[in-house]
């Protein structure tokens, strides 16, 4: 005997039963995840007309973003590592896209292969190399003394060209001995040169707002 069809209300019914199942087992086997693109790194302290850096948000980092996460602040920066020279730290940047919204992309991680030399060989205008931390005249390395951020530098560019050495830049009273990282919190007005003037990636931070931040630096 052939089987009994459905009514049509049955058969919308178990239509209904079999979408919602197969539906339910094609996520269950796919994790749907977006991956906005990385925005390409923008360094630090590149001379433009004279100003060596802009300012970033005043955006205090009391945790260490992660890769794709939500932000609020367009354009601010997190910077965590212990190198003044920001290629060998590593940098979230909260960008933006009209699709994902805000969310914090890594701009750039840890690469420098370069070692400092012992702070007694680090000697102000002395001749110095760069070791493996680069070729010709637009690698530098810089170093962090007791007293003073050094450079092993040609200049700060094509106009201030000298032969490759290391230029020292002692911070004014009251600031760290080491660079801050960006995004730091801080207390008091403070503006503390790391040779943004003297070097390709020197910067200078001002504390404002409780937040280190970069400063514009006009270099003559």
């Amino acid at each position: 005997m052939s089987p009994r069809p459905l009514s049509p209300l049955r058969s919308a019914a178990a239509w209904a039963v079999m979408t919602t199942g197969a539906l339910g087992a094609l996520l269950a086997a796919c994790e749907v995840y977006a991956d906005p693109v990385t925005a390409p790194f923008t360094p630090f302290g590149v001379p433009d007309g004279g100003l060596t850096t802009t300012r970033t948000p005043p955006v205090a980092c009391s945790y260490e973003p992660k890769e794709n996460g939500p932000c609020t602040q367009r354009n601010a920066v997190c910077e965590y590592g212990a190198s003044p020279d920001t290629r060998c730290n590593t940098i979230f940047v909260c960008a933006h896209d009209s699709l994902y919204g805000s969310y914090w992309t890594e701009q750039t991680a840890p690469s420098c292969a370069a070692q400092c030399p012992e702070a007694a060989e680090i000697v102000d205008g002395a001749p110095c190399e760069v070791g493996d931390a680069g070729a010709g005249p637009e690698a530098e390395l810089h170093c962090t003394t007791a007293v003073a951020t050094c450079v092993c530098t040609t200049g700060r560019d094509g106009e201030r060209a000298h032969p490759r050495q290391w230029v020292c830049t002692v911070p004014a009273g009251g600031c760290p001995t080491n660079r801050p990282m960006l995004g730091q919190p801080c207390s008091g007005a403070r503006s503390c040169d790391y040779g943004a003037c003297t070097s390709k990636r020197g910067m200078r931070m001002i504390c404002e707002d409780d937040v280190w931040q970069t400063e514009i630096a006009k270099c003559e």
